[in-house]
C-alpha cells in the first residue's frame, strides 16, 4: 500500500493560511512571508531539490512516522494531484482565511475558532491580493477555516478566479462543519469544474453536538442529505476520533450506513475517512479507560470493510493494532478534569448530551 516517492504537494502548490505558509498543514517549518514571496523563495526549492534526490525533508516528520505505522498519511492524499501538472504558478493549494467560525468545538482552538479566540484573525486584503496574483494556473483548492462557507474573503476570492475565467477550471474541496448552506458561496461553487464538501461530522447525535457546541445534529442531516441533490456536489465525511467519540462509534456507523441509503436514492455515494485527535492529551484514544477502548475494538469488528473505503479501512486496522499498546491502567482523572472545565465554560452537563459518561470510566 506503501509507497516510497516524494510528496507531490511542494511541485504544485503549498498552503496559504491567516497564520502562515507551510508546505502543507502537517509541515513543520512555516513563514510568514507573502504568498507569492513564498512559493518563489528558496525554501520550497531547496525542498523539491531534496526530494527529487531522494533525501529526507525535516518538515515533512508526520507523514513519515504515520506510513511507518501503516496509518494513511497526507502524502497519500496528495498523491491523487500528481496528475495535475507543474507549472511556474501553483496549481494546487490549501487555503485557510480566517479563524471566523460558529462552533467551539473541544478539541479545537483560536487559531480555529473565533468563538474560542474572543475574535476574528483574518488574511489582509494585500494578502488576498497578493495570492490572487499568483492563482492563474490553480486547478485544486483545498478550503479549511473556521468555517469557509461563512468567510467574505472566499467570496472575494472566487468573484476573482471567476471574473478572470479560472474558476471553470478548478476543483474544489472544502471541510464544513454543515450547520448552515450559504447560498451565495455555493453559487459561486456551482461555477467550478467540480466541488467536493467534506463534513467534519464526529459522532452521532447529542454526542456531536457535544463535541461541535453549540451545533444540531438534525440540521447537519438535514443539510448533508439536501447536498445529495447536488449534481455537481460530491461529500465526504471527515470524523475526527477522540475519547468521546468512542462512546456511540457503533451509533455512528448506523448513522453512516443510512446515509449510504438517503445518498443512493438519488445515485451518489458517500465515503467517510477518519482523523485522529491527539491534543488534547485527554481526547487522545490511546489514552481512554480500558473500558471504552474495549467497546471501541468491539464496534469496530463490526464493520464491513466492503463498505468503506482503502483509506478509513486502513485506518481502522491501525487503530485496532495499536489501541491497546502501552495501555495505563488509570488514565481517567484527566478526561473528567477536562471535561469538567469544558461543561463550567459551557454552563452545561456532559450527561445531558452523553448519558453514559461514568459507565466507562
Amino acid at each position: 500500500m506503501m509507497n516510497n516517492s516524494y510528496c507531490t504537494a511542494p511541485f504544485r502548490g503549498f498552503q496559504f493560511t491567516h497564520r502562515d505558509n507551510r508546505l502543507c498543514c502537517s509541515a513543520g517549518s512555516s513563514s510568514k512571508s507573502t504568498a507569492s514571496e513564498f512559493w518563489n523563495g528558496e525554501y520550497i526549492k531547496d525542498v523539491r531539490s531534496k526530494m527529487s534526490n531522494g533525501q529526507e525533508v525535516k518538515d515533512c516528520w508526520k507523514c513519515r512516522d504515520r506510513e511507518k505505522q501503516q496509518r494513511w498519511s497526507l502524502r497519500q492524499s496528495y498523491d491523487r494531484f500528481s496528475i495535475i501538472p507543474e507549472k511556474d504558478l501553483p496549481t494546487v493549494m490549501d487555503l485557510d482565511f480566517s479563524n471566523f467560525c460558529n462552533l467551539q468545538c473541544i478539541m479545537c482552538g483560536p487559531d480555529r475558532s473565533s468563538k474560542w479566540a474572543g475574535k476574528i484573525s483574518a488574511v489582509t486584503q494585500a494578502q488576498l491580493d497578493d495570492l490572487c496574483s499568483i492563482s492563474g494556473e490553480v486547478r485544486h483548492l483545498t478550503l479549511q477555516g473556521g468555517e469557509p462557507t461563512m468567510m467574505p474573503e472566499f467570496e472575494y476570492y472566487f468573484d476573482y478566479l471567476n471574473k478572470n475565467n479560472i474558476l471553470q477550471n478548478v476543483e474544489v474541496e472544502c471541510i464544513s462543519n454543515m450547520t448552515n448552506i450559504n447560498n451565495r458561496f455555493y453559487d459561486l461553487l456551482a461555477k467550478c469544474k467540480s466541488v467536493t464538501i467534506v463534513a467534519s461530522v464526529d459522532s452521532f447525535g447529542t454526542a456531536n453536538d457535544y463535541i461541535r457546541h453549540p451545533s444540531h445534529f438534525e440540521k447537519v442531516e438535514h443539510n448533508l442529505i439536501a447536498l445529495s441533490e447536488k449534481k455537481n456536489v460530491d461529500v465526504g465525511i471527515i470524523m475526527s476520533l477522540q475519547t468521546l467519540s468512542m462512546y456511540n462509534f457503533d451509533r455512528f456507523l448506523e448513522w453512516l450506513y443510512y446515509l449510504k441509503e438517503q445518498f443512493k436514492k438519488n445515485n451518489r455515494d458517500i465515503e467517510c475517512s477518519i482523523n485522529r485527535v491527539q491534543m488534547p492529551q485527554p481526547l487522545d484514544i490511546q489514552n481512554a479507560p480500558l473500558k471504552l477502548k474495549e467497546k471501541l475494538l468491539a464496534d469496530m469488528d463490526k464493520i464491513n470493510p466492503a463498505r468503506h473505503s482503502i483509506q478509513f479501512n486502513t485506518e481502522i486496522a491501525s487503530i485496532k493494532d495499536n489501541l491497546m499498546k502501552n495501555h495505563k491502567e488509570d488514565n481517567s482523572d484527566a478526561l473528567i478534569k477536562f471535561v469538567e472545565d469544558i461543561d463550567a465554560s459551557r454552563n452545561i452537563k456532559i450527561t445531558n448530551y452523553i448519558p453514559d459518561f461514568h459507565e466507562y470510566i
